[in-house]
């Protein structure tokens, strides 16, 4: 057999998208292992109004219409403020303020996306 030893890791692994009631989006410390955030100047936003989805894109130079990300230290995630965006698709951070779980998604016109699907709370 071929087992292999885990050995306990400080931090959280789980990919997680946080919206905040303050318009700023955050990206877990799962996110920033997995996918190297640190690799990323900053994100493009993307919106599907019939689905209630937002496409996240990590772009690696900065660009019109990004979004710079801050990212924290020890790779303990990074974060965005996206006010612009929201208030531009008429999404209240309030109401949809929470945890996502990303799907990653190859989208034909605009690459990999990080897709998380609003879900109103009570």
């Amino acid at each position: 057999m071929a087992f292999e030893k885990f050995i306990a890791k400080k931090g959280r692994f789980t990919p997680q998208v946080t919206i905040n009631k303050s318009g700023g989006l955050g990206l877990s410390s799962g996110m920033h292992h997995r996918y190297k955030l640190d690799d990323y100047a900053g994100v493009e936003l993307y919106f599907d109004k019939e689905a209630q989805t937002v496409g996240i894109k990590l772009v690696e130079k900065e660009s019109d219409g990004m979004f710079r990300l801050k990212k924290r230290a020890n790779e303990k995630g990074a974060y965005f403020s996206a006010r612009s965006f929201l208030a531009s698709y008429s999404i209240d951070p309030k109401k949809y303020a929470g945890r996502y779980s990303p799907e990653e998604v190859e989208d034909p016109n605009f690459g990999k996306l990080f897709v998380i699907k609003l879900l109103a709370k009570a």
